[in-house]
């Protein structure tokens, strides 16, 4: 016969929680159904004792309990109220037209600031005084399209990372006994980086062994990561969201807005993994190298640079000058205020166009050296009635110009990348192919900084970098390197994901500026009339003193304006003059090859110049197409291509002029190598026109009597 079950005895708590929620139940049925009026004052004191009760001996003493049993949740009920703190927060600093930006786009700061229309003048404010004129109210700040998903909706909670990390690490093959506690989960546009607490014997090390185990099971095979945590004994994985947020500029306009004030060239690159703003300087890098395949954002992100630059300077602060030899990427910004010129599309002309600004910064340097100043900020803050603007030159496809007119480009580029940045001259590449046929260990020496969205290669990710790096997901997500620093991942930024809405936003930018200069061509207008009309007639008027300037009768701004530079492209190249084509030519033979560093130095020319008759030698096939990269010059092959005979002629006359048989002048003079020399003398031997030598240390002699000679030139 089998004992009866028993069932389990109640606890304390289990009897005071019954019995205080029944006599509770029951006193606020009696009390508030109004069942028995006479009852009523006697169930609500029965209704006060009894919670009170509850609290005492029910709720404080197993509270602990179930706190510990239950933390998982509330860290991730926690969580989940930071970002929705976070959401409020940017909802507060989010850049409207007729909030903040509109006082940022006046040149303050956000909050409460006095109408300049009730009498507070704009000195009265104490405003910090900026270094250049920002944009006015109503600027190309209020012009940037919003911004429809400016967080990702597939951010993890706590409790969702927890699971997901233990589930993850036990298929792996790996021993976690629980799920691991969740330290924090900093989440960027792109990324979410999950930072757990190592469980006892698993170390980061295994963690990074089976990275590729994880990845399989956690199923982001191209950008998970495995790192270490700030915090101590934990380990972080790097997830990309199921679902990016998108970074627009107007998310940065107030960030923008304030960097400008401080920074010469201010641009947005986009916002880092923990969703943080990357703003940078021009100036300071000072050029750029911008990698990318087709599809990973690098378009996007020049766009988002050009756009910077022009929403925060005025055409007379900043000019560009783009080329653009794919012909689709630069032609919304025709009509732009800023450009030196439309955007040039043929890859012949932008060498010609590259050649015009190397000589426009050897003007400056002139300018430079007869101010006494050393760079383009010491002379604007000397001479601030003489501007000079900064010029940024962008070249969207830098692999076509390589390909097409590879050695007057390369050294043009060299030479603006060495010397253009104390002459305010930057500039910014941008390329698919980043092999190193195009991107040259000289190009590189002088690009310290440099952008790398997605490439099809990871030798083309080191070429750009110099190292391996993580796995781009394409579309914006991308790597920077700042003057030779340490790689940051980031997302760019966008005017827009629409293109739509991306013209729009450039023709605004146009419409502005050019709204803008009208304004201040009446207002100058303006003020000549009524200087005009201070003049009052029968006033004697006092001859003002002539005061002579080292710099008088100068133009600051060598810069060439939009029909300068037109013009000049109708000109072409410079005339061929025959004496000087003459010099060149001998020079090309003493030191059998020529180059325009070469010819600039030796004849006093400008660059053009110069490599304009280096481009007519190779037409006229007389020099290689190629440099040397020993000798930096282009071979000299004119006399090559002569028959043996005319060589001999011209060898017996420079020996009857000289007297000497010795190889090495023959050599040089005629411009050959030295093997040819020793054949031709050869057989000038057996001509009897020179005798052999007569010992291996002995050189050849001339053997004709002075008759001989004096007959053969006259002859």
């Amino acid at each position: 016969m089998s004992t009866p079950e028993h069932s389990p005895k109640e606890s304390f708590p289990q009897f005071a929680n019954r019995i205080t929620l029944i006599s509770a139940a029951g006193s606020a049925t009696v009390r508030f159904l109004n069942l028995f009026p006479e009852l009523n004052d006697l169930a609500g004191t029965v209704l006060k004792y009894s919670l009170i009760l509850w609290f005492a001996l029910v709720a404080l003493p197993t509270a602990p309990q179930m706190i510990w049993k239950h933390k998982l949740k509330i860290l991730a009920g926690l969580v989940i109220v930071k970002q929705i703190l976070r959401k409020e927060e940017w909802r507060k600093n989010v850049v409207t037209t007729k909030g903040p930006e509109a006082i940022l786009a006046a040149g303050g700061t956000i909050g409460s600031i006095p109408d300049v229309s009730e009498g507070i003048k704009p000195e009265d404010l104490n405003l910090t005084k900026p270094t250049f004129t920002l944009p006015a109210e109503g600027g190309p700040y209020a012009l940037f399209p919003s911004n429809p998903r400016p967080y990702s909706s597939s951010i993890m909670s706590a409790e969702q990372a927890s699971e997901l990390i233990f589930n993850t690490v036990q298929l792996a093959g790996l021993k976690m006994d629980e799920p691991p506690e969740i330290l924090s989960i900093d989440a960027g546009p792109t990324l979410q980086t999950i930072s757990f607490r190592l469980p006892a014997r698993l170390q980061l090390s295994d963690l990074v062994k089976k990275r590729d185990d994880l990845a399989n099971h956690i199923g982001h095979n191209r950008s998970f990561a495995v790192t270490s945590s700030p915090f101590s004994s934990a380990a972080a994985f790097i997830l990309p969201h199921a679902e990016r947020a998108f970074v627009y500029m107007r998310d940065m306009a107030q960030e923008l807005r304030e960097f400008a004030l401080k920074a010469q060239l201010p641009m947005v690159f986009g916002k880092d993994m923990e969703g943080k703003p990357i703003l940078v300087d021009l100036a300071k890098l000072p050029h750029l190298l911008v990698a990318g395949a087709t599809g990973s954002g690098k378009s996007v992100f020049i766009n988002g640079l050009l756009t910077s630059l022009a929403s925060t300077r005025s055409p007379e602060q900043v000019q560009f000058l783009l080329i653009d030899p794919k012909m689709v990427e630069f032609t919304m910004y025709t009509g732009l205020p800023h450009l030196i010129s439309p955007p040039v599309t043929d890859p012949k002309r932008a060498a010609l166009t590259l050649k015009k600004l190397l000589v426009e910064m050897e003007k400056r340097y002139m300018i430079f050296a007869e101010a006494g100043v050393r760079n383009l900020l010491q002379y604007n803050r000397n001479y601030p009635q003489d501007l000079m603007p900064y010029i940024v030159a962008v070249i969207d496809e830098y692999a076509d110009l390589m390909v097409i007119a590879r050695d007057d480009v390369e050294d043009t580029v060299q030479r603006l990348t060495q010397m253009g940045r104390a002459a305010g001259i930057h500039l910014i590449f941008g390329t698919q192919r980043p092999s190193v046929d195009v991107v040259t260990g000289v190009i590189k020496s002088n690009l310290p900084s440099r952008v790398a969205f997605h490439l099809l290669s990871i030798y083309d990710f080191k070429t750009v970098m110099d190292t391996g790096g993580p796995h781009l997901l394409g579309g914006g997500d991308g790597v920077c390197m700042l003057n030779g620093g340490g790689q940051k991942r980031f997302q760019s930024a966008a005017i827009s994901a629409d293109d739509d809405e991306t013209t729009r936003y450039i023709e605004e930018l146009k419409r502005y500026w050019r709204n803008e200069e009208s304004l201040r061509k009446e207002d100058k207008k303006t003020n000549e009339d009524l200087s005009s009309l201070s003049e009052l007639p029968g006033e004697e008027e006092n001859e003002p003193m002539e005061v002579e300037s080292d710099l008088a009768g100068q133009t600051s701004i060598s810069v060439f304006h939009s029909q300068e530079w037109m013009d000049l492209e109708e000109e072409g190249d410079p005339a061929i003059i025959e004496s000087m084509y003459d010099q060149v030519i001998r020079l090309a033979r003493e030191h059998n090859g020529v180059s325009g560093r070469l010819l600039q130095h030796a004849l006093n020319i400008d660059y053009v110049t110069a490599a304009t008759y280096v481009e007519q030698l190779s037409r006229e096939g007389k020099v290689a197409p190629d440099y040397d990269p020993k000798t930096g010059l282009k071979p000299w092959l004119a006399d090559v291509r002569e028959s043996d005979e005319v060589l001999l002629l011209r060898m017996q006359r420079i020996i009857c002029e000289t007297g000497s048989a010795r190889s090495a002048e023959l050599q040089q003079e005629l411009g050959i190598r030295k093997e040819k020399v020793l054949q031709l003398m050869s057989q000038l031997v057996e001509l009897e026109f020179l005798s052999p030598p007569l010992s291996p240390k002995a050189g050849y002699t001339l053997a004709w009597t002075e008759e001989q000679i004096e007959r053969f030139m006259k002859g």
